[in-house]
C-alpha cells in the first residue's frame, strides 16, 4: 500500500474527489498541518513514505538528504522554485506540478486588484472604518479604465484570461513575453511591444512571468524609473521578480499611483513592513489562486498523476527538466 503524504493539510486538505481517488488506488494519506522541516522529516522517514504532495513547503537539498523513502514530489501549484528539482532527481524522486490551474481565478484576482487600486477602494474602505468621509481630493486623482493603458508583462494563460477581461472594461492592451511570438501575441487583439515600450507606455502594468534567473528582480530601480507618472503596478505572479527596495524607493517618490500586491519576496509579509503600511498599497496574502474550484483542481491533478508515477505510469506533468 503506497503511503503520500500531505503537508499544509491544515490549510488546504484534499476535496472528496482526491480522497476517493487514493482510496481506489489503495493508498494511505498522511496528514501533517503546515510545513515545519523536521516534522515533515519525521513523518516521511516513521511512515516511509511513497510520496509528499507540498504546498508551501521547501524541499531543498538539506531536507532531501533527511529522507530516505520518497520517490514523488507532487507540487500543488504552478511554481515549483521552493523545490530543488535538479537535487530530488539526482536522490530517485521524480517532480511533477500543475501548470495552468486556476487560471480563471488568478485572472479575477488580478483585475479585483487593477479595480482597487484604480478606483481607491481600499483607501476610501480604511477611511469610512476611521471614521472619515474622504471627497475627491483625498480619493483621487482618480481615472476610468476606458481608454487605459494595460501592460502585461508574460503573455501565459493567466495574462491571456486578463487580458480578456480587461478588454471588456475597454482597455488598451499591449504585452511583452520573449517566449511568445509577436504574431501569437497579435492574434488576440493585444499588441506585442518590447519590455521598454511596455514600461514608458502603461496606464496599467501587471506581471505574468515565472520566477527565474531572468526574471528575479526584472521590476528594479531602472525599470520603475522608466515608468510614466501615475502608473499602477499589479503583481499576482512572484514576489521576488520586484525588487521591494526599488518599489517602496519609487512609492516614497510619490511617482506611483498605486500597487496591488498578491506576493512577496518573504511570506508571509512581516508585521510592520512598510508594504503593510503604505496606503496606496492594496495587499493580499498570496490568495489569488483561492477559489472552490480551483483548490479542488490542484489538489486533485496533483494527486493523479504522484498516483502515476507509483504505479508505474507516465506522469502528465513532469517538472521540465533544465
Amino acid at each position: 500500500m503506497p503511503s503520500v503524504v500531505l503537508t499544509d493539510a491544515d490549510q488546504f486538505p484534499l476535496y472528496e474527489v482526491s480522497m476517493r481517488r487514493l482510496a481506489d488506488a489503495g493508498a494511505r494519506l498522511i496528514e501533517v498541518p503546515g510545513h515545519d522541516r523536521d516534522e515533515i522529516v519525521a513523518v516521511v522517514n516513521r511512515e516511509q513514505a511513497d510520496a509528499i504532495l507540498v504546498y508551501h513547503a521547501r524541499i531543498d537539498a538539506p531536507l532531501l538528504d533527511r529522507i530516505q523513502s520518497l520517490r514523488v514530489i507532487g507540487r500543488c501549484g504552478t511554481g515549483y522554485d521552493k523545490i530543488d528539482v535538479g537535487a530530488a532527481r539526482a536522490r530517485g524522486a521524480e517532480v511533477v506540478y500543475v501548470p495552468g490551474y486556476g487560471s480563471d481565478t488568478v485572472a479575477d484576482h488580478t483585475v479585483a486588484l487593477i479595480l482597487a487600486c484604480c478606483r481607491s477602494v481600499a483607501s476610501g474602505s480604511a477611511a469610512l472604518r476611521a471614521g472619515c468621509w474622504p471627497g475627491y481630493p483625498q480619493l483621487g486623482p482618480l481615472h476610468k479604465l476606458r481608454g487605459r493603458v494595460l501592460g502585461l508583462v508574460g503573455f501565459g494563460r493567466i495574462a491571456r484570461a486578463v487580458a480578456e477581461r480587461a478588454a471588456g472594461f475597454g482597455m488598451v492592451l499591449t504585452a511583452h513575453d520573449p517566449a511568445v511570438n509577436d504574431a501569437t501575441i497579435a492574434a488576440t487583439g493585444v499588441r506585442p511591444v518590447d519590455f521598454g515600450a511596455l514600461l514608458r507606455g502603461s496606464h496599467v502594468i501587471s506581471i505574468h512571468v515565472p520566477l527565474s534567473a531572468a526574471t528575479k528582480g526584472l521590476f528594479d530601480q531602472a525599470a520603475f524609473a522608466a515608468m510614466q507618472p501615475g502608473t499602477v503596478l499589479v503583481n499576482t505572479s512572484r514576489g521576488e521578480v520586484v525588487d521591494e527596495d526599488a518599489l517602496l524607493r519609487t512609492l516614497a517618490s510619490g511617482s506611483l499611483a498605486a500597487v496591488g500586491l498578491d506576493v512577496f519576496a518573504e511570506e508571509p509579509l512581516p508585521g510592520g513592513h512598510p508594504l503593510r503600511t503604505d496606503p496606496r498599497v492594496v495587499a493580499t496574502p498570496h490568495s489569488a489562486a483561492y477559489s472552490e474550484e480551483a483548490l479542488e483542481e490542484v489538489g486533485d491533478r496533483a494527486v493523479a498523476d504522484v498516483l502515476r508515477l507509483l504505479a508505474g505510469q507516465q506522469a502528465h506533468n513532469l517538472v521540465p527538466s533544465t
